[in-house]
């Protein structure tokens, strides 16, 4: 049934692990086994953009982070992804951006990178399998730890309080799925270290927000439409189990983490939960695994252990 779903996830991952490399549509295609004009009919139709293109603006974005983050000249930047001149890259660059390479290295302003894309997601075709057998809590390790001060930027939601549905508020109110837009924005800026979504407590109203973690001196752009909220050196006890493959242990994952989580009681170690702080998460099954970072603050009046 999802066939073609998966085919193009194959042509979306070989694409992405040939970036600097050469390679041809007929490579792509002799992996499908399919005529290279039937690949890229069916990739347009499933990945909604043309392959030509998705492959020039997925260099074009790689290319951003080497300007942004690398005193490479221009030159071999372009010869690194395959074009055949500055000149060339320029055009793509300049088509894609408004602004030529050297334009960005004197504003690193922030902008729309074309991200990966996904167009096979196990989760949404109720493919992920449930090991109900599997106990995975030993692989939880937790730790109190003293987490730098630092910035989330990101877009911001009230009235949810999950992931999920912090994307179904964010279509809902742009009228699109922006979900890789708002990555694509956020990969942009210069010193991100990493992506994490987190929940927001209120007096009124409890949030979401969906953004990236910035050094606590950032003193770039907040992009439009998103928020800077500051984070302050805190102690906070963090819940995390290592990378893992995501079809076939993400529920037994999550199940293990909701549970350690829900069963660790802060007053046991003098703290309680601090509410004035986004409690954060990050979700990268192959790479980090999963991730929970929840603020602490101490007891006025810690629990009195008792020996028997």
């Amino acid at each position: 049934m999802f066939e073609w779903n998966r085919s193009i996830q194959k042509m979306l991952d070989c694409i992405e692990e040939n970036l600097t490399r050469p390679f041809t549509l007929e490579m792509l295609a002799k992996q499908l086994n399919y005529s290279p004009y039937y690949c890229t009919r069916q990739f347009h139709k499933y990945a909604g953009i043309s392959l030509r293109n998705y492959i020039r603006l997925r260099k074009v974005s790689a290319a951003v982070i080497d300007l942004r983050d690398t005193g490479e000249r221009i030159i071999d930047i372009a010869v690194k992804y395959g074009f055949s001149s500055q000149e060339a890259f320029t055009h793509s660059f300049k088509r894609a951006y408004g602004m030529t390479p050297n334009e960005y290295r004197t504003m690193l302003k922030s902008l729309l990178l074309r991200v990966k894309r996904n167009v096979f997601e196990p989760k949404t075709y109720g493919l992920l399998e449930d090991n109900m057998e599997k106990d995975l809590s030993k692989n939880i390790t937790v730790s109190i730890e003293v987490v730098p001060a630092h910035k989330f930027i990101g877009v911001r939601h009230d009235g949810v309080d999950s992931y999920w549905d912090f994307w179904a508020k964010d279509e809902e109110v742009s009228g699109h799925d922006r979900c890789e837009e708002i990555d694509g924005i956020l990969i942009s800026l210069k010193s991100r270290t990493e992506i994490i979504g987190a929940r927001l407590y209120g007096e009124k109203e409890d949030g979401y927000i969906y953004g990236a973690k910035m050094p606590e001196e950032y003193s770039g752009e907040t992009p439009e439409g998103m928020v800077s909220i500051p984070f302050p050196e805190t102690t906070c006890v963090v819940f995390h189990h290592p990378p893992y493959d995501y079809t076939t242990m993400e529920k037994a994952v999550n199940r293990a983490m909701n549970q350690i989580i829900e069963n660790w009681n802060p007053a046991e170690h003098g703290f309680e939960w601090d509410y004035t702080l986004p409690h954060g998460g990050r979700h990268d099954p192959p790479n980090i695994g999963q991730e929970s970072v929840k603020p602490l603050k101490k007891l006025k009046y810690p629990q009195q252990r008792e020996d028997y």
